[in-house]
Order: C-alpha cells, then structure tokens, then sequence
C-alpha cells in the first residue's frame, strides 16, 4: 500500500513539474509556492477534526515538526527556482539522483537502526554517475534548454542540491514523526508554516507580487488542490507506511513521466542526453527498490522456518 500511494503520488508530481516550469517563466517561485500554500494549509487546517489533539502532539513533537516545516520551505521554494533554470526533467534528474546517496548518509545519524542494502548503495552510486552524465550534458548545452552561462548553470545546481537535502530530510522526518504517533492529518496541518511566512517575506522583498488574473487564479488553484493538497496527501501516507530508502527509490517513476510530459510544453526540445539520463537513473531506482522489496519479503515473519521461529521466541522469553 505504501509503494502504490508513493507512485500515485510521483504521477501527479511529475506532470506538476512541466507545468510549474513553464510558469514560473512569468511568475515568480515565491508567488506561485506563497499562493499554493495558503490556500493548502488552510485546508488541511480546517479538515483536521480535533485541534486540541493537534496543538498537544505538536507540542509534544516540536522539534520534528519545526525541522519538517523547514525541510518542506526549503524543498518547495529550492525546485521551484530550479525550474527557471533547466528543464524539468533535467531539473528532477539532478534532484532525485542525489537523494538516495543522501538518504544513506542521513540514514547513520536519524535512523541508525535501518541499514541500507549493498545493492541500495550500488543503485544510489548508479545514480549519481547518470546525474554528472546529465550536469555534464548541461555544460555542453545539450539539454532540451539548449546553451546555459556558467552562472545560470551554477545557480541551477545549487538549487537542486538544496532541493535534495531538503527532499531527504523531509522522508525522514515525517518518518519520525509517524514512528511517534502524529497521524498524516496532523502533520499536513501543521507543515507549511513556516514556507508561507518565508515566501510572503521573498514577496515583499523582491516586490515580485503578479496581478491575479483569472489564469493566474486558475493555474494556482490546479497547483494547490491536484499538485499540493491530494500529491502530498498521497505521499505523506506513503512515507509512514514504507521505509525512507524505498521512498527516494520510488521517486524515480517521476522521471520517466516528467520526460514525456514535456513533449507537451513547445518551448522545450527533447534532448537525447536528458533521455539517456533519465532512463539510466530510473533503472537504477527501480533496482534499488526492488532490493528493498526483496528483503522484506524474504526477512517477512511468514517466511521464517517454525524451528527458527521457536528460537527466537524463547530468546525472548529469556530476555
């Protein structure tokens, strides 16, 4: 259940990057995440039945919910900026092929009782190698945006780095805060807090407000309703039923959607290279999760021989 609601989540995130890409040509990320959000938040506030529950588990849990709330700010605002440089696949490429080998590292210090696979870290490496393949392609200006300065492409990467981190820390935060006991519906109406206060501020700041024209309102509302409040609904209830690892694995199918789904914007030229890095990192993915899979069926309780099974019993019972 957990994998099938991660997936349903990377169809519609998929298809939201080409469409934010293109807008954000002529709107601001601040003004586009500043919207989407409030109108999001607002929601999830609203459906969470008991709000004396919800101001208790986030006292009990402020920590977590705090470093959620940033993680989230960050992966939001990072992507979107990312997009006003690179292609959307190109874009989530970069992103998705470092947050594996992110994942692991983090993994020793959040969550050391879950160890990565040897054939986890051989797809995180695979990777990594597709996304150099990619930042490369890039350089040569042989991506779908076609010739990017040194600065642009500079700037473009250090938004997917933060993009990454911030995606990594999000899985596993929202783990803990499940492996505490804050339900989805009280994580979704206490995370994005901290996002609206630091767009409203980059609005104010840069004076990058935009008139709301009925198509503004209208691509707006689509992003915040399908992209925000059912994807993240989707994602946030699959994290807490999977294990991060396999989470960022399955990020994958993103890709593959995200490459096709530009076929639809016409002021992108499909590039080889994108495709060839696309496909490399999705395979890789799609091994890790499958090793993952693997495990948890062959160490599942079911499977452990009845001797073996005793034994353990009363090892316990000793203890």
């Amino acid at each position: 259940m957990g994998t099938l609601l991660v997936l349903g989540y990377c169809v519609i995130n998929s298809t939201k990057s080409v469409f934010e890409g293109s807008l954000v040509q002529h709107l601001s990320p601040e003004f586009i995440a500043f919207n989407s959000f409030v109108l999001a938040q607002g929601f999830y506030f609203l459906v969470c039945r008991d709000k004396k529950a919800l101001l208790a588990t986030v006292r009990r849990c402020l920590p977590d919910v705090i470093a959620l709330n940033l993680a989230t700010m960050v992966c939001w605002v990072a992507v979107l900026y990312a997009f006003t440089v690179f292609e959307p696949a190109m874009a989530n490429s970069v992103i998705l092929g470092l947050v594996p080998g992110i994942t692991i590292v983090l993994g020793f210090k959040l969550r050391p009782g879950v160890r990565a696979l040897r054939l986890e870290v051989v797809a995180a490496l695979g990777m990594l190698a597709a996304m150099v393949f990619l930042v490369a392609a890039a350089w040569n200006g042989s991506s779908a945006i076609g010739d990017l300065s040194k600065g642009d492409l500079a700037a473009g990467l250090i938004y997917c780095v933060l993009t990454s981190f911030a995606l990594s820390a999000v899985t596993y935060f929202t783990k803990r805060l499940g492996d505490k006991g804050m339900s989805v519906q009280q994580m979704m109406a206490s995370r994005f807090g901290v996002l609206i206060l630091v767009t409203l501020g980059l609005l104010i700041a840069r004076d990058s407000f935009a008139a709301y024209t009925p198509r503004n309102i209208g691509a707006i509302l689509l992003i915040s309703t399908v992209g925000v409040i059912v994807s993240l609904y989707l994602l946030q209830a699959g994290i807490v039923r999977t294990e991060p690892i396999t989470v960022s694995m399955l990020f994958g199918t993103n890709l593959i959607i995200t490459y096709l789904a530009q076929f639809l914007d016409p002021r992108l030229h499909q590039s080889t290279a994108t495709f060839i890095g696309v496909v490399v990192l999705s395979a890789a993915m799609c091994l890790g999760a499958w090793a993952r899979w693997r495990h948890g069926r062959d160490n599942s309780p079911d499977r452990v021989p009845a001797e073996a099974d005793g034994a353990t019993q009363s090892a316990g019972n000793q203890k």
